[in-house]
């Protein structure tokens, strides 16, 4: 197999878990105690992005592929599921305007639409907003900060170059521990107070990404068990568990630093065939779709739980396993009937265009 065809099925199905992680991030319950550290799973992304778009676009950023086309592709590739979570927030707010639980002006809900139409984080202009970037989907702090990335890969050769890298991650990396050490916690970038934060955490973790597959591709392929890769992305989540105070600090960088980058390392090669090749190619083909629409999901859910049964009167658990299960199919149904479609149509349109209209 060639290695732009090599398929990263165990990878795929890690980015699955991930997704899963994130949901049980947004609503408290026992899981917190269980996996203090959960939202590390949005660190594995970034380094699993800068190594998927690495294998995908690298030789061609350093050929032919002009950053126009590439950052074209990359949207094509991201703005269908912004677009509906964003929508579907959007509406929720509406909702909530219209039964007189939220107050907003008309200009304001305008402002804040014209900043996510136009992929962009909003200021915290209105007390509503809750110094959100993206207060109508608020995962896509994250979406923003990978289009970043995508265009400094595509802008700078130097940041494809190995070599460059090594000089470049030390860097980020120091960048990275003293915005978490400033913040108090790793988890930065999803509102404006930690923004600059989320800025290093990117920058580390999706270059990181692009320096593991240069190593991948020169045959440094090290054989994990599938098992084993699943196992340690739970440990990486859970493991502050059993730290406290600055030590926790510690595992959290560690894991943001050395251990996650190594996790997608390992498991780039790893081998998996039958039902559980299957299962992980599902959970890859949803996850984004997971990660985009479990909020507006959570929040819907919440509203109505809340007017039928009263105010927290359903577990925190039980409201995971509820919204982890509807965000599967509202991102199955998503990528069948809309996303991959949507993309394929839009994929065409640019194939149809003259070459020099890039």
């Amino acid at each position: 197999m060639s290695e732009s065809a090599h398929r990263f099925i165990v990878l795929d199905g890690l980015r699955g878990a991930a997704a899963l992680l994130v949901i049980s991030d947004h609503i408290p319950s026992v899981i917190w105690n269980i996996a203090p550290s959960r939202a590390l799973a949005v660190d594995f992304f970034f380094v699993l992005s800068g190594f998927v778009l690495a294998h995908a676009y690298g030789d061609r950023l350093s050929s032919s592929m002009s950053v126009r086309a590439f950052m074209t592709r990359r949207l094509i590739r991201l703005y269908p599921l912004y677009i509906l979570g964003s929508t579907l927030g959007a509406l929720l707010v509406v909702a909530q305007v219209l039964k007189g639980w939220m107050h907003i002006s008309p200009g304001e809900f305008a402002i804040v639409s014209f900043f996510g139409i136009a992929f962009l984080p909003c200021p915290p202009l209105f007390d509503w907003t809750a110094s959100a970037p993206f207060p109508f989907d608020g995962p896509a702090w994250s979406l923003f900060f990978e289009l970043v990335a995508n265009l400094l890969l595509a802008s700078f050769a130097f940041l494809r170059r190995p070599r460059s890298l090594l000089i470049f991650l030390p860097i980020a990396a120091l960048a990275l521990t003293y915005f978490t050490l400033q913040s108090g916690t790793f988890d930065m970038g999803w509102k404006y107070e930690t923004f600059p934060g989320g800025a290093a955490r990117l920058a580390y973790e999706f270059f990181a990404g692009v320096l593991i597959y240069d190593f991948w591709r020169k045959g440094y392929r090290w054989h994990l068990p599938p098992a084993a890769a699943f196992a340690l992305l739970f440990v990486v989540a859970m493991g502050s568990a059993f730290t406290q105070s600055m030590f926790r600090m510690t595992w959290d960088l560690s894991m943001q630093l050395v251990f996650i980058p190594l996790i997608v390392a390992l498991a780039a090669n790893a081998t998996v065939s039958g039902s559980p090749a299957r299962l992980c190619t599902v959970l890859g083909n949803l996850s984004y779709g997971i990660y985009m629409l479990h909020i507006p999901i959570l929040i819907a859910m919440g509203l109505m739980t809340n007017h039928l049964f009263g105010e927290d009167q359903v577990s925190g658990l039980t409201m995971t396993l509820i919204v982890a299960v509807l965000a599967t199919i509202a991102a199955a149904l998503a990528h069948t009937a809309y996303d991959v479609p949507l993309r394929k149509a839009l994929a065409q349109r640019l194939k149809a265009r003259p070459a020099g209209a890039e």
